[in-house]
């Protein structure tokens, strides 16, 4: 995979994977306890199927840097590269997991103009106010039925406007950890079927 080197809107700089497939682009968002080597794997399983990834590293992870405004402000970060793609001619898609999928969340709420579709795996909670402002887009949240993000993501869905799926996995495996198990082929089986039926966008 080539190397990305974007600039966030606070000054920081994230460090991501970046390997051009298709016209969508989907962002691989890392939870808390991993960071974008995680992801490597499936961004190439993604990328076979026809699709351009990118993987970032988000900020105090890797060479990625801090912005002014701080340590936590991760959804911008993802709200960089997301606009990265955009510049070079791809729609966004933002895959995040566990704390990655709350990033996900906040930066499509900030400009929902960026994102074709976000997916989420298991994601901390948001505020229903910032739920509530992820607009028309189509969103995909799927979680573990006895995990312990299992009622906050529960939560997030109820609030965000349509369109929307959840897709609960058998268990209690969080996050990336479901990719991880014996439920790998569901959820990537889950997140091929979202993605193929996004609105088809010119090469």
């Amino acid at each position: 995979m080539d190397e990305w080197i974007v600039r966030t809107e606070d000054g920081g700089a994230v460090e991501a994977y970046f390997k051009a497939g298709g016209p969508v682009g989907v962002i691989l968002c890392h939870g808390k306890a991993f960071d974008r080597d995680s992801f490597v794997e499936y961004g190439e399983t993604l990328n076979q199927s026809g699709y351009t990834v990118a993987i970032p590293n988000f900020r105090g992870y890797g060479k990625s840097t801090t912005g002014s405004e701080g340590d936590d402000a991760i959804e911008l970060d993802v709200l960089a590269v997301a606009k990265e793609l955009n510049q070079k001619g791809y729609q966004a898609v933002a895959l995040g997991a566990s704390r990655g999928g709350g990033a996900v969340l906040r930066a499509a709420a900030l400009n929902p103009a960026h994102f074709l579709a976000i997916v989420t795996w298991s994601t901390v909670a948001v505020p229903d106010s910032t739920a509530a402002k992820l607009g028309g887009i189509p969103k995909l949240f799927i979680v573990s039925e006895s995990e312990m993000m299992h009622e906050q993501t529960l939560a997030v869905f109820r609030a965000a406007p349509d369109p929307k799926i959840l897709r609960q996995i058998p268990g209690g495996r969080h996050a990336q950890k479901i990719w991880q198990g014996p439920d790998r082929s569901l959820i990537e089986g889950e997140v091929s079927a979202f993605l193929e039926a996004l609105p088809k966008v010119a090469p």
